[in-house]
């Protein structure tokens, strides 16, 4: 049986004025397997957060061809679930009706679907904020909240775009062991953007390095930790400083030809 869930081939994208154009991505080919977690780094502008708008289908490529089960992206199905920077948690409803939100909008806010919803916030330590407003949560909480309203619509494949970087250090540490937690345990497929290079070490199975504009896939690095290590765990290990050191450079080697 075949496990792949996206595949992306020959993808370029060029973004056009009047007066010039700008190649964005050139030859982007990956593919990525059922509950497999990928993460994307790179030199900043080089295209990390436009592969996510594509893959969603928020944004259509020049050329070339993305496939989630053997589908064209479209945004109006819930196969894929965007999780932002920022929460977007609306400060006038609570938890409970926040987490409800994004079945309204589909039009699936039916028994079945917010007993799911209510489910996973037992399931993950919510239970007891659902009366609140997300002015009574940490920041950490409140990104909890938002993967909760992300996965209460049963996606297929969770695109996590930059997710913790508004946070302090400490509840970034936190937050990732409890996002992969919850990633793994739900049995889901993710790609994480990020510009921390150790996040993306600890968290994924592999890692895409893409090369400074236009975005190039320049290497792929299998991470190959035991499953049931912890991201936190895996940050001390020998192996992540050796591959940290290692993408490092090959981010540094990009930044540094940009200015030559």
């Amino acid at each position: 049986m075949n496990d792949t869930l996206v595949k992306i081939t020959d993808l370029n994208l060029i973004y056009q004025s009047i007066k010039s154009e700008t190649k964005a991505l050139e030859d982007i080919n990956f593919e990525i397997k059922n509950q497999e977690f990928i993460s994307i780094v790179g030199p900043s502008g080089c295209g990390k957060t436009t592969i996510l708008s594509l893959i969603s289908g928020l944004m259509k490529p020049t050329s070339g061809e993305i496939k989630i089960l053997d589908k064209s992206p479209n945004p109006k199905d819930d196969i894929c679930g965007y999780m932002f920077q920022r929460d977007n948690l609306l400060p006038w409803r609570t938890i409970e009706k926040n987490i409800y939100f994004g079945l309204e909008i589909k039009g699936q806010n039916k028994k079945e679907r917010k007993g799911y919803a209510l489910s996973l916030c037992e399931k993950y330590g919510l239970k007891d904020f659902l009366k609140k407003h997300p002015s009574e949560l940490s920041g950490g909480m409140r990104q909890r909240v938002a993967l909760i309203r992300t996965l209460a619509l049963k996606p297929e494949l969770l695109l996590l775009d930059e997710p913790f970087s508004a946070l302090d250090y400490q509840t970034r540490l936190e937050l990732c062991d409890h996002v992969f937690e919850i990633i793994k345990s739900e049995k889901k497929t993710a790609i994480l953007v990020t510009h921390d290079i150790y996040e993306a070490i600890s968290m994924s199975d592999r890692i895409i390095v893409l090369s400074a504009r236009p975005g190039k896939i320049k290497a792929v690095h299998e991470t190959g930790f035991k499953k049931e290590m912890t991201p936190f765990e895996r940050r001390k290990t020998d192996k992540a400083k050796k591959l940290f050191d290692i993408i490092w450079q090959e981010i540094q080697n990009e930044k540094n030809d940009e200015i030559q």
